[in-house]
């Protein structure tokens, strides 16, 4: 297998014939694998190129690319497609040319992409790793790790702004660059691609690696700038994460009305305290004795009345779920199976309903609609996660396009 090791760089004249050379030594301890080295350098005009090509001409496994555009994304993204297309990488790695991480790390990370990993991820913060940056970006690491961990909800990852990686060209191919920010002028697109990875149902693996502080030139890192980025970024993975739970709250919004509304005419003729009608729509049903009775329930007008009016929150849920909380996941069989599986899971959170609705009438002496938001605050949560693993699955990860040209 080919590896290829894209170095983005811009203004590295003092480290890349070094990063270079440390790069090129571990062919031996990775003999598996046919090892190349990859510049791709946005134009540098401090001679960066000339050092390069310079290199290249006694070595044919070291590459040249003039990206001509600056930005850490563009140099990474548009190196990798070079990579694949020119190069002929199956799989690709990528480090700073500053000399901040250390290619010995590399036959450990490579032995994990033998195993069956998608992407293996160089984590500062897990247990073994090192972070040797000054005290601020440290700050910066630790807090962008708690805050995408809170926002993407990605709890098994510690690492996610470290451009040391190793993946699979299958992966690259299978990202939708579109989605991410990757021409950017921060260093947004890290924790971008790793979402991206993770958004294909890559099998990722994180390995403990030190990081170390540049020992010559200056650092290009944008801190605030590319704090903002990552704040942005976090929101909008949050919101795309929880867009379908915002459907489902809306479309449960408008049941509990349904429900709320129906109920209080069959039992009262009434919606909450308005009057509507002079008598209940089902008066003719006895509130008090004189209905029929199976073990410990009584089939009385409250009783009634809110068996209907669930169920028709049930197929007014059910009717906007399919059509549009849950259209884009999978539709597995027929519609009226799916009517009949949702009726089915649908069992607990009426149960819940009806018994909180009479509970709190009955026992507690409170009005039914109290009994009824509580209830559908408490079947909210097992109804959605019963839907999502049941009746609306997520569809299998596909490849979505091709990386840019």
């Amino acid at each position: 297998m080919r590896l290829v090791v894209v170095v983005p760089t811009y203004n590295e004249k003092e480290n890349i014939e070094e990063i270079i050379k440390k790069v090129l030594q571990e062919a031996k301890n990775i003999p598996d694998f046919d090892l190349h080295v990859l510049v791709s350098d946005s134009h540098s005009p401090d001679g960066t190129a000339e050092k390069v090509l310079r290199i290249s001409k006694d070595n044919a496994r070291v590459h040249y690319l003039d990206v001509k555009e600056r930005g850490l994304g563009v140099g990474i993204v548009i190196g990798h497609r070079y990579a694949i297309d020119k190069l002929k990488a199956d799989v690709l790695a990528q480090m700073d040319g500053d000399l901040s991480h250390d290619p010995a790390s590399l036959p450990t990370m490579l032995e994990y992409i033998k195993k069956g990993y998608d992407l293996v991820n160089g984590s500062r913060l897990m247990r073994g790793g090192k972070n040797l940056l000054g005290w601020h970006r440290r700050l910066f690491t630790r807090g962008s790790s708690l805050y995408c961990r809170l926002s993407w909800g990605t709890f098994h990852l510690t690492e996610y702004t470290n451009s040391y990686r190793v993946f699979t060209k299958k992966l690259f191919e299978n990202i939708d660059f579109s989605k991410v920010p990757w021409r950017a002028r921060t260093y947004i697109i890290q924790p971008a691609f790793l979402y991206a990875a993770i958004s294909v149902g890559a099998k990722i693996k994180e390995v403990p690696i030190t990081f170390e502080d540049r020992k010559r030139g200056y650092s290009k890192a944008q801190i605030i700038s590319y704090t903002f980025d990552v704040l942005k970024f976090g929101i909008k993975v949050r919101f795309q994460r929880s867009k379908t739970f915002i459907k489902f709250l809306m479309v449960g919004t408008a049941s509990y009305l349904l429900n709320a509304i129906v109920l209080g005419l069959l039992n009262r003729g009434q919606i909450y305290a308005v009057g509507v009608f002079a008598k209940p729509l089902l008066s003719f049903i006895p509130q008090d004795g004189g209905t029929p009775t199976l073990l410990f329930l009584t089939f009385d007008r409250l009783f009634v009345s809110s068996v209907i009016s669930i169920e028709l929150s049930i197929i007014f849920n059910f009717f906007f779920h399919e059509n549009w909380t849950f259209r884009a996941r999978s539709h597995e069989g027929s519609v009226i199976t799916r009517f009949l599986k949702f009726n089915l899971t649908s069992i607990g959170s009426p149960l819940i309903q009806l018994t909180s609705i009479l509970t709190f009438a009955k026992i507690f002496g409170l009005h039914e609609q109290i009994g009824l938001a509580v209830g559908v605050v408490c079947g909210l949560f097992f109804n959605y996660f019963v839907n999502i693993l049941w009746i609306w699955k997520a569809r299998p990860a596909k490849i979505l396009a091709a990386a840019p040209k």
